[in-house]
């Protein structure tokens, strides 16, 4: 991003504060510039709040942001460079971030603390976001953020996915989308609103999941089946022959194997057909970080069988971002 596009885009972010405007613009530069500021009178001390301290309590107590203004000005920065016939990818995921003494923050809920033993448990207090990010082309932690929503203690992840997705669709205009995600969204409601969407999705899927193929009539009498036979991943008697199988060797002369079977679907969304890809890696470790054996959903097939395992691994851009 050049100076002149930053310039434009602290412009427009500027614009879209409709009330203390000019406090809240220096409070949000004292936040990027100060990062070991621990208090709101830190801040307050900063050389980029050029206001009275008594200035930082009126611009969070008085302030107002016309958000969606802001979500469009942030996605049309960071697609600006990007050609118009080419995917985007973009990532959705869930972070907890840790909040023991913040006793009078509203709405904190248990949450999971990863990275054992640098945390004492992996149990805590704090609150839980929901980010969408854009992908970049090599992995890297500098991963923009598209969308960012804190989930409350009445909501879901995947509800609060689906609304940040249904924001960011008119945003995105005619280009192709395809998004990423860990097994937690391989739920029939979450594909179901990225199929009406528009959205070509790349999921984890968790290896017990349960599809079934389209119904085959036996029987003359009776009512016509709901479901065909069983699919599941963690089952190898239930998947019989793949529609489609890639294979390669690596440098190392270990294969890795991709297969796909398509026209499944699950019980709680019969109309909606989804592909159901396993990627097969002798490679592997065949750790829970590196497993042998992935599975992953698909709702078209955009993403070709040979691409499958190198575009997922992009995701982790999130993980480290």
């Amino acid at each position: 991003m050049n100076c002149t596009m930053l310039k434009q885009v602290r412009q427009q972010l500027y614009a879209s504060f409709e009330r203390r405007a000019d406090a809240l613009f220096d409070l949000t530069d004292a936040l990027l510039c100060e990062s070991q500021a621990k208090s709101l009178a830190e801040l307050s001390l900063s050389p980029h709040f050029r206001r009275t301290w008594t200035n930082v309590y009126k611009a969070l107590q008085e302030g107002k942001l016309q958000i969606a203004q802001i979500r469009a000005t942030l996605v049309e920065a960071l697609l600006a460079g990007k050609p118009e016939n080419e995917p985007i990818w973009i990532a959705v995921d869930g972070s907890n971030f840790s909040r023991p003494d913040a006793k009078t923050s509203a709405d904190r809920t248990i949450i999971h603390l990863s990275n054992l033993p640098l945390v004492k448990t992996p149990i805590g207090v704090g609150w839980t976001f929901s980010s969408i990010v854009l992908i970049p082309e090599q992995t890297s932690s500098w991963t923009p953020i598209l969308d960012h929503q804190r989930i409350s203690s009445t909501q879901t992840a995947i509800a609060v996915a689906i609304d940040q997705l249904k924001a960011l669709k008119p945003l995105f205009g005619t280009r192709q989308i395809i998004l990423l995600a860990d097994r937690w969204y391989d739920t029939p409601a979450f594909l179901r609103a990225c199929h009406d969407l528009g959205y070509s999705v790349l999921l984890r899927l968790k290896s017990n999941r349960k599809l079934f193929r389209a119904p085959v009539r036996r029987y003359k009498n009776g009512r016509s089946p709901l479901d065909g036979t069983l699919f599941q991943g963690k089952r190898p008697e239930t998947h019989e022959v793949a529609d489609e199988v890639w294979s390669a060797k690596d440098q190392t002369d270990r294969t890795t194997r991709i297969s796909r079977w398509n026209h499944l679907h699950f019980k709680e969304d019969r109309d909606l057909h989804v592909q159901v890809i396993r990627v097969e890696r002798e490679a592997a470790k065949g750790t829970k970080r590196d497993p042998r054996v992935s599975w992953f959903v698909m709702l078209d097939h955009v993403v070709p069988l040979s691409h499958i395992a190198q575009h997922y691994g992009r995701r982790f851009s999130q993980e480290h971002g």
